[in-house]
């Protein structure tokens, strides 16, 4: 979650968020093992690193957003003791894993940014697992309000990564279900809401179950279709790369 939709650490989940945790445990699954270290650029309130990696017994998370506040660092750290919550990037550091889930298209040098971290903070082997919201002609208010710069198709997010040193090991889309309905409603009918995000989510609980089946049934759709090279188009680009040697 953006933290410019945050309301509270004990908010209901957006079904969105709850499906994208779960595509994000089945592409991260395979890079998982004991004493992992992981740098989570642009947290949030750390919901997917908290989850993802709960099941390990020894790993090091160090969870990175420009927009935490001291309280919320020590309520999140409470929360989770065995993830390390800070603002800025630590200056130094190797890690085995860095995630850059929905930040780039926050950062105007997109491209400096990415570079910078591969190569200040990025071990030998080290995995890089990137989120982008996809398409530039679904841009809209929501994108302001969150400070995005642009969002990106998936040729221009491989494209970026490989200019990076990276290489690219697999890549797709997510939640295709909501591009056309989105796009409807945002950009031909412009009658969507005043942004909120998925901060504000009030529904019960059969609905949310509902959405949320709808929506995770979508993303394993999309995930097995990329691994045959299929890439349907969705709301989301991801990619997982590795550091060029």
């Amino acid at each position: 979650m953006d933290l410019k939709e945050f309301t509270t650490t004990h908010a209901k989940r957006h079904p969105w968020e709850i499906a994208r945790l779960k595509a994000l445990q089945k592409i991260l699954g395979p890079l998982m093992y004991e004493g992992i270290t992981v740098l989570d650029v642009g947290c949030g309130d750390g919901f997917i690193s908290g989850n993802i990696f709960n099941r390990l017994q020894n790993k090091s998370i160090t969870a990175v957003d420009i927009n935490l506040t001291e309280e919320l660092i020590s309520e999140l750290g409470n929360l989770a003791e065995d993830m390390i919550y800070c603002r800025e990037i630590p200056e130094q550091g190797r890690y085995d894993l860095i995630l850059l889930l929905d930040v780039l298209e926050h950062v105007q040098a997109d491209q400096k940014f990415l570079t910078d971290i591969v190569d200040s903070h990025a071990s030998q082997d080290c995995k890089i697992v990137i989120t982008v919201p996809a398409f530039q002609a679904m841009y809209g208010r929501h994108d302001v309000f969150l400070g995005h710069y642009r969002r990106y198709n998936l040729k221009e997010l491989v494209a970026l990564t490989t200019s990076c040193g990276l290489k690219v090991l697999s890549s797709g889309y997510l939640f295709s279900t909501l591009l056309l309905p989105k796009f409807v409603l945002y950009k031909l009918l412009n009658i969507a809401r005043e942004p909120g995000g998925v901060g504000n989510w009030h529904r019960g609980e059969a609905i949310t179950r509902v959405i949320g089946k709808v929506l995770d049934s979508d993303n394993s759709l999309l995930l097995s279709a990329s691994r045959f090279g299929i890439k349907i188009p969705g709301l989301t680009g991801w990619v997982l790369c590795e550091k060029r040697r």
